[in-house]
């Protein structure tokens, strides 16, 4: 049963990277298409509630870095008592 399982999903995986095109010289033959790239990066203004999720963002991260660092503190004042 499991070599079944192995085969099939073997089987999946190959169809999935071959895709569900036709295997013709038609499809083979399409010429790419080109896009053209935008003139320069578009940067917007952040919003306030951007900015304000960001700062609480980094409240958090300050305080998760505080917290490690009471732990490592802690476990190594523990360590040295033994």
């Amino acid at each position: 049963m499991a070599v079944r399982a192995t085969k099939l999903l073997l089987a999946v995986f190959v169809v999935f990277l071959l895709g569900a095109a036709p295997a013709g010289a038609s499809a083979l033959a399409q010429p790419p298409t080109t896009t053209t790239a935008p003139a320069g990066p578009v940067i917007d203004a952040p919003s306030e509630a951007d900015t304000a999720k960001t700062r609480n963002n980094l409240i958090i991260g300050a305080v998760a870095v505080v917290l490690l660092g009471i732990v490592i503190y802690g476990n190594r004042k523990r360590a040295k008592k033994k």
